[in-house]
């Protein structure tokens, strides 16, 4: 099957700018699902990573790429691609907006530089909740014990702990996330400088090193300040819409060519 659909069937009915969500290690495209709507001007698809979801059976070891979140990025570029979100330039064809949240920041990315190798230009990224691509992780919860990696997520996200109190859903996601941990914490940076990146985070997100955020500019051919909004490493969870009311700014610059003023700095509260 397709990684990359629609998140839900008004979505793909509607016309304007292709926006992909990437969601956070252990994380499905329906954790966007309170964004439908919110984007007029934009088509809302995600990408559904191996072992969750309709890609349940599916491992990452079965990406044609390679088994690494590079390899999970060509992989997502493939299915852009396929599901006629981006192609050859051209006149009326507007570029996608690639969204990535925590590790998915990182996929998207590196989805853009596997786009922009194939041939499609003006691809925007907005990577919200990560450290620039440079920083290595320095962890290897992968292969550490279950309550040590359980530990980890809780402390990011502290509403999900009572999933873990489960045995059955322990048993049927924790295999998962670690897969993800295990390409976030070997994920090896191609370099690519892309066109356009957007970067976001939490002004309480404990995960963000506040000082190199910035850094994120290295691998854009537009240099832009980062943009903090209120929150912290979760800070985009339903109900809110800070990011949501962002990457509309950066659709509406897409589709009339005015500068998306909410995407150049300061803090939205």
């Amino acid at each position: 099957m397709n990684a990359v659909a629609p998140l839900s069937d008004a979505e793909a009915r509607k016309g304007g700018v292709p926006v992909v969500v990437f969601p956070h290690a252990g994380g499905s495209p329906r954790f966007f699902l309170h964004w439908t709507g919110a984007i007029p001007q934009a088509r809302l698809y995600g990408v559904t990573y191996p072992g969750r979801d309709a890609r349940l059976q599916e491992r990452h070891g079965d990406l044609p790429h390679g088994d690494s979140l590079v390899g999970l990025a060509r992989s997502a570029a493939d299915g852009i691609m396929a599901a006629g979100l981006a192609g050859p330039d051209g006149p009326g064809r507007a570029a996608p907006v690639l969204v990535g949240h925590s590790m998915g920041a990182l996929v998207a990315y590196e989805t853009a530089a596997a786009l922009a190798a194939r041939g499609v230009h003006g691809v925007r990224v907005v990577a919200s909740g990560q450290n620039p691509p440079s920083h290595r992780v320095d962890t290897a919860l992968h292969r550490d014990t279950d309550e040590a990696l359980i530990a980890d997520i809780v402390r990011q996200n502290p509403a999900a702990a009572d999933l873990w109190e489960v045995p059955e859903l322990r048993a049927m996601f924790l295999p998962v996330v670690r897969e993800d941990y295990r390409l976030l914490e070997t994920y090896e940076c191609t370099g690519a400088v892309v066109p356009d990146i957007r970067v976001v985070f939490g002004d309480r997100d404990g995960e963000v090193d506040p000082v190199r955020i910035g850094e994120w500019n290295d691998f854009s051919a537009e240099q832009r300040a980062p943009v903090r909004c209120a929150g912290g490493h979760f800070y985009l969870r339903a109900p809110d819409t800070q990011l949501a009311e962002l990457v509309r700014a950066v659709c509406a610059e897409s589709t009339s060519g005015a500068p998306a003023g909410a995407a150049h700095g300061g803090v939205r509260r």
